[in-house]
């Protein structure tokens, strides 16, 4: 793969030399950067995901393998069990319920960093556990799967960013959600108490709730017997207590 930016950093005679890659750098260059794992260029790979993330925000999965590397790869920077946490309820509020058992396998990886906490970690973490399943699995059976994850990425990538090309969020496996910028508004807005869905639990507006099949959803309005929800694929009006 990248034979476009090997063949720009080989002259004749010369042996291989490294590809100078900023922030300011093509997405393109950014993956190859990743790819590389910094065999070949000058950006850690947390930091490639941590860049993609920042210009793609919706995308959930570049902000859940920059965490990934940052647990599992060397550490080029402080690390903080806060901003740890925090990273990963963001991703679950962005991805509303698509990254469920990638975020769970994070937690597994993670565990071992996880402790000491303080209480009010302690706490976000519960929370967390509670909405992807509090059962830890096998360590390194839940690393290979997020390492398989991070290569399909960079191989799904690497297409899409051919000829210089930017990620694009309007098709393929990188859907831009329905909604989406409103979703997250009022997601963030969302003042209410959280909760599992069903079909007899009581909600308010500005209540958020958690769909097995939809994610997270904010309570937009309410009628007798049924709740009007946005998800990130769109609004739903479904039975509620």
């Amino acid at each position: 793969m990248f034979e476009d930016i090997d063949d720009q950093k080989t002259e004749p005679g010369v042996s291989k030399k490294s590809v100078e890659v900023t922030r300011e750098s093509s997405d393109r260059s950014i993956v190859y950067a990743i790819w590389t794992r910094n065999a070949s260029s000058q950006m850690p790979v947390e930091q490639g995901w941590a860049v993609l993330h920042e210009r793609y925000p919706s995308q959930a999965r570049f902000l859940l393998l920059h965490a990934y590397e940052e647990v599992a790869g060397p550490r080029t920077s402080a690390w903080s069990p806060s901003e740890f946490l925090a990273k990963l309820r963001r991703m679950l509020d962005d991805a509303g319920g698509r990254l469920n058992p990638e975020v769970r396998d994070l937690l597994t990886v993670a565990d071992d960093d996880l402790h000491p906490l303080s209480e009010e970690d302690s706490a976000r973490l519960d929370r967390l556990r509670t909405r992807v399943s509090s059962r830890l699995g096998d360590p390194e059976a839940a690393r290979k799967r997020l390492q398989r994850l991070a290569a399909d990425t960079v191989r799904e990538l690497h297409d899409r960013t051919a000829g210089g090309k930017a990620i694009e969020r309007t098709s393929g496996s990188i859907p831009a959600a329905p909604n989406g910028s409103d979703w997250n508004r009022a997601l963030a807005a969302a003042k209410g108490t959280r909760s599992a869905y069903s079909a007899t639990v009581k909600v308010a507006v500005g209540d958020v709730v958690e769909h097995p099949k939809f994610g997270a959803g904010v309570v937009v309005g309410s009628e007798a017997g049924r709740a009007h929800i946005l998800f990130e694929s769109g609004p739903r009006k479904l039975v509620a207590g």
